[in-house]
């Protein structure tokens, strides 16, 4: 006779399977444990970008390269005798001409020794004169006339040197310019040779600057060249190409060019010597250029590329990466030689991380969407300013 009870298995069985058929139906009927549809799984997310349009312009090549100003005729006036200084008539910042006397050496001792010199020369004259005579009367031989004509003519040279000698107490500008330097100062003893200024010719300042070798036709005497002081704030303007050097250093690939600044550009309020500045060449100018900016750029190895938008897409507004080539480059914008057209509309930010057919969305410098106009085009076309350019401007 069958028992009316489950077995024991059976009954730890049943209450098992009752849960799990019943598990499925906890989440209720909307099935919130359950991942999302596949369409909101695929939903494409718009990058946001600024934007910029391809425009037409000019634009000029240019290097630029650190320098000193230097000054081409600048001399250290020397002491050229030995003695105390007195009467230094000049000071620091002094603009003197060439020759004027700047001071003067104590000639005591120069002085005495051209009266010493003087007295044996007329000595010397009259000895000749006697042996002269002698010699017409036959009373005195050749050789003694030859002593004596030697006499006289070493005479001559030693009153010469004596009044060099009193001539170089005097201390000469030797060029026009103004005193940077007073080395010396009245009363002082120098020697022969000591410092006593220095004289800048501020006429004569210029910048020298190192072209790398593959730039050299492009450089030629006459262009213009910015100079820009960069420690001395407020200090720029425009220098020419003076020279360029026949020889290329082979140890740095570069060639010297020597560049002139303008008498107005120099002094106080301008540079001086020993200035630190940038010089930045203009080797080259084109008009009527296809102009992009130059951070709309993106580089991969060797080849560069802009991403331009395409509204052909009814999903929406995509990013196409274009090869471009391209010509001169400036500090802001960089010339397309190939590649994209004047008018184009390209991302100019926000394409870091963006790839080839992107769906992107345009934004202000902000960061702010921009209004779409009942046609589904933008209201406007952000700059490369910034701003924001207003429909049909």
């Amino acid at each position: 006779m069958r028992s009316p009870f489950p077995s024991p298995l059976l009954a730890w069985f049943l209450p098992l399977a009752s849960a799990l058929v019943l598990a499925p139906a906890c989440g209720g009927p909307s099935g919130a444990m359950a991942k999302g549809t596949p369409e909101e799984d695929a939903a494409e997310r718009a990058v946001a970008v600024v934007t910029t349009t391809v425009k037409s312009g000019s634009i000029d090549a240019e290097l630029s390269a650190a320098s000193t100003i230097e000054a081409e005729r600048m001399v250290t006036v020397h002491a050229e005798s030995t003695g105390r200084l007195v009467d230094l008539a000049f000071e620091e910042g002094d603009i003197v001409e060439a020759g004027k006397v700047l001071g003067r050496i104590r000639s005591d001792l120069q002085s005495s020794g051209l009266d010493r010199a003087s007295t044996s020369l007329a000595k010397a004259k009259a000895d000749l004169d006697t042996a002269e005579s002698l010699f017409a009367q036959k009373v005195l031989s050749k050789q003694e006339l030859e002593s004596a004509r030697l006499a006289y003519k070493t005479a001559t040279i030693d009153v010469s040197d004596r009044k060099r000698d009193v001539r170089n107490t005097k201390i000469v500008a030797p060029l026009g310019g103004t005193i940077t330097v007073r080395s010396a100062s009245e009363g002082g003893f120098v020697a022969s040779g000591a410092q006593i200024a220095t004289i800048v010719d501020f006429g004569s300042l210029v910048a020298r600057v190192y072209v790398p070798e593959r730039e050299l036709d492009r450089v030629a005497v006459g262009r213009p060249a910015e100079i820009i002081g960069k420690a001395a704030l407020g200090r720029h303007g425009t220098g020419k190409v003076s020279r360029i050097a026949p020889v290329v250093d082979a140890t740095t690939g570069t060639v010297k060019v020597t560049i002139s600044l303008p008498r107005e550009l120099a002094g106080v309020k301008g540079f001086l010597p020993g200035m630190y500045a940038e010089v930045t060449l203009t080797t080259e100018s084109r008009a009527g250029a296809t102009l992009v900016p130059k951070q709309a750029l993106v580089r991969d190895d060797d080849e560069v590329f802009v991403f331009v938008l395409d509204d052909t897409d009814p999903a929406g507004l995509r990013a196409r990466r274009t090869r471009v080539e391209l010509g001169l480059v400036d500090d802001v914008n960089a010339e397309i030689a190939r590649g994209v057209e004047v008018g184009a509309e390209i991302v100019e930010s926000g394409h870091a991380g963006l790839k080839d057919g992107a769906l992107v969305e345009r934004v202000d410098a902000s960061g702010k969407p921009l209004e779409a106009t009942p046609e589904g085009t933008t209201a406007g076309v952000v700059r490369s300013d910034g701003a924001k350019t207003p429909e049909g401007a």
